[in-house]
């Protein structure tokens, strides 16, 4: 009989702690308005009251009274949720509990309206109370409602249920509500700090954010505005003035470029969309990045097929151009720069290759993080985070393989466009085939 309550005992906790773990985290999750969790918890702690009611403790032990935790959702749901809630709870319990009849009917009804004044009434104090004072009050009224119980007994049967079952219930639910109310709270604490948490990064990003800005932008700025000044000089030759000239506009242009780069991270999704070549965009890049290459003494190799994909040019080009400086930048001594496109599964895969110092693990799991960087003062931290922004508003992939002093490849997949000079995977075999 012991071990029968005890399965009993544990079913009943299960669907209670239904609402408190699984359906709670899962709105969490979800991200689901206050109002419609509330709703949401309610008609499942409802639910939680039927299935306890028809799963009692002492099933199969005691057919004069049904003992179940019917009590612990009905107690949490006025608390917690509010008068409605509780109105609605109480409703349901005795509206259910009527068509099991028995002795007990009138005591669930009565302790039921008990429950919904009490909650109605305490319920904006209790919500204002500490945690610790919340599980102490909840385990304080579960037992007033148990004695309340044995005194309605009492008073109208003059006698006490003579079975274990009886003894042991009595005890059972304040401890099941001081246990369920104890595990909410937690829940709710650490939903808080998470909720902090997350506030706290986010302004964490936007103080980084405003710092980088500030110090990237300055320094372009200062250098062109000392420049500026400089010309106010008249005994500057015409050749110092070009060269002062030039340089202001350098530094300009880096500022704009800059911003430029913020921007794309603001707003990657493409706003003009057209059929790109990537061979054709591949190989503007590689002439714009050559003289760099030329003066870092390094080789570049390629290996390129003409085949389409929808985006827009210029972000195109300013993702592949940060990679591919990465990878010079990368070989400060010389190496080998390595591009390859190929067509695999109905996606195109461009994939760059250096031979330089390579990366870490660690410094591969952080790439695309706001202001990480592997280049020391050099690096703002924002190229590979544009790459990363540009290539998921194309509905493509990333995928970074490094070892250190030995390069890095970076391989981008992106949807294919079948096109009328793109010929298909199919296509192209057989193209191969009959050379």
């Amino acid at each position: 009989m012991f071990l029968d309550i005890v399965k009993n005992v544990l079913l009943n906790l299960f669907f209670i702690l239904i609402p408190v773990f699984i359906l709670a985290l899962w709105l969490e999750e979800r991200n689901a308005p206050e109002k419609i969790r509330k709703y949401i918890l309610t008609l499942a702690s409802a639910i939680i009251i039927i299935l306890c009611m028809t799963f009692p403790i002492n099933s199969n032990i005691d057919t004069e009274y049904i003992y179940d935790l019917h009590q612990v959702p009905l107690w949490l749901g006025s608390l917690y949720k509010g008068p409605i809630a509780s109105l609605f709870l109480c409703m349901v319990t005795i509206g259910y509990r009527s068509f099991f009849g028995g002795k007990e009917f009138m005591l669930t009804a009565i302790t039921s309206v008990a429950i919904m004044i009490a909650g109605i009434a305490l319920s904006k104090k209790f919500l204002a109370l500490s945690s610790k004072q919340r599980i102490l009050l909840a385990f304080l009224l579960s037992a007033v409602s148990e004695m309340l119980m044995v005194v309605w007994i009492q008073s109208f049967h003059h006698t006490l249920p003579a079975s274990s079952a009886f003894w042991l219930y009595l005890p059972i639910q304040p401890i099941s509500m001081i246990f369920t109310c104890y595990l909410k709270e937690i829940l709710y604490k650490n939903s808080v700090l998470r909720k902090r948490i997350i506030r706290a990064e986010k302004m964490e990003v936007v103080s980084h954010l405003a710092a980088s800005i500030s110090h990237e932008v300055r320094n372009p700025l200062t250098t062109a505005r000392g420049f500026i000044q400089l010309l106010e000089q008249s005994h500057l030759s015409q050749e110092k003035r070009k060269q002062y000239i030039r340089i202001a506009i350098e530094e300009l242009d880096r500022a704009q470029a800059i911003i430029t780069d913020y921007l794309t991270f603001a707003k990657p999704a493409p706003e003009s969309v057209e059929n790109l070549n990537v061979k054709t965009e591949v190989e503007r890049v590689i002439d714009i990045v050559r003289p760099l290459a030329n003066m870092n003494s390094v080789e570049v190799q390629t290996s390129l097929i003409p085949c389409n994909v929808k985006g827009e040019r210029q972000k195109l080009q300013q993702c592949l151009l940060n990679i591919i400086k990465n990878a010079i930048e990368a070989m400060p001594n010389g190496g080998t720069l390595e591009v390859y496109i190929s067509i695999e599964k109905d996606q195109v895969l461009i994939r760059i290759s250096d031979t330089g110092v390579g990366m870490t693990k660690e410094q591969i799991e952080r790439l695309g993080e706001p202001y990480f960087t592997t280049k020391g003062r050099r690096g703002t931290g924002l190229g590979m985070m544009v790459v990363y922004r540009i290539i998921e508003s194309m509905g493509g992939t990333i995928q970074i393989a490094s070892e250190v002093n030995k390069g890095t490849q970076v391989s981008l997949y992106l949807p294919l466009t079948q096109s009328l000079h793109t010929p298909s995977v199919e296509q192209k075999h057989d193209i191969f085939a009959a050379s």
